[in-house]
């Protein structure tokens, strides 16, 4: 219904453009590239820091990653490490790790660009009181999970959750044999990493099209698709956030689902509510496109912190609802 009701107001106003439409010269030269940063700080694993560059339209480029920077980590403009270029992964590692309760500034410079910097924080982890789980007698492959956590009163609290299925092999089956060790392979050693579980809920917190809204007929809301949230309605509450998730289809592994809620930045929340936006609203051909949102200056991208509460359960000792 909402996108109908664009459809006719943009075939209305493209009968009035036409009055008054008018050529622009589009000049590709007059583009200026820029650095791209992105990196997710957290206190479990070393420096990890993606550069690239913007690609300008019409331009064509064998790689956006950029290797010859100077990246370096600073608290309080005092300089801590600098990170190098690994060429296996791609990014500048580090060797030191971020603290909680901490904040740190990255800077990057490159010769032809102009030097970018982002700050970020680690926040506390989230207080989880219980986690449980159970299969769905109905439909085999599938559980529900209720996380029982409080959240602070009086401070704005972002959350995301994070489920992964972890099977555990003695040896790797042969359709794996080759496959290296990499979060685009989801293989670690002899256990397969799986994130992507088909979470459903019906919790507003999660679901964005179940909260109120004054919006009315106009209303069109992206899908959650990072399971992201803010504490606006659960504000100093102990809240049970239930969901459901799709079980692992390999029973000859140990299964093991990992649940992790995280605790981000609003700076993170906010860069992954406007990639929601734009992988739902880019296609529509009646709206501005979306701007990913950005805490970098000079330049694009994200520099987030996250912090997580972590759970594992083993799926064979579960039973039906």
């Amino acid at each position: 219904m909402n996108k109908l009701i664009r459809y006719f107001a943009f075939f209305i106003s493209l009968t009035l453009l036409l009055a008054c439409e008018k050529e622009i010269a589009y000049r590709p030269n007059n583009q200026i590239p820029f650095l791209v940063m992105n990196g997710y700080l957290n206190p479990d694993s070393a420096w990890n820091i993606g550069v690239s560059q913007s690609i300008p339209m019409g331009k064509k480029l064998a790689s956006d990653k950029v290797s010859d920077a100077v990246v370096k980590v600073f608290v309080k403009d005092i300089p801590i490490e600098t990170l190098q270029y690994s060429e296996v992964n791609k990014r500048y590692i580090g060797t030191g790790k971020p603290l909680a309760g901490k904040e740190y500034k990255i800077t990057i410079e490159k010769n032809g660009f102009l030097p970018i910097e982002a700050t970020s924080v680690i926040e506390p982890s989230p207080k989880v009181l219980n986690v449980s789980i159970v299969k769905d007698s109905l439909i085999k492959d599938r559980a529900f999970v209720t996380v029982t956590f409080s959240d602070q009163s009086g401070v704005k609290n972002f959350y995301r959750l994070v489920v992964a299925n972890e099977d555990e092999y003695e040896k790797r089956p042969p359709w794996a044999i080759n496959s290296p060790n990499s979060p685009a392979s989801g293989w670690v050693g002899n256990t397969y990493i799986d994130y992507s579980l088909g979470i459903r809920s019906n919790d507003p917190n999660l679901t964005w099209n179940n909260q109120s809204s004054s919006a009315g007929v106009f209303d069109d809301v992206p899908n959650n698709i990072f399971n992201i949230f803010n504490d606006e309605l659960i504000d100093g509450k102990t809240h049970s956030l239930t969901f459901s998730y799709s079980l692992s289809p390999y029973p000859e592994a140990k299964n093991n689902t990992v649940i992790y809620l995280q605790s981000i930045t609003k700076e993170l929340y906010m860069y992954l509510k406007s990639l929601s936006a734009q992988y739902y609203f880019g296609d529509d051909p009646l709206l501005e496109p979306i701007q990913v949102y950005s805490n970098v200056k000079n330049g694009g991208g994200i520099l987030g912190g996250y912090n997580a509460s972590k759970s594992s359960i083993s799926v064979d000792d579960l039973v039906s609802k």
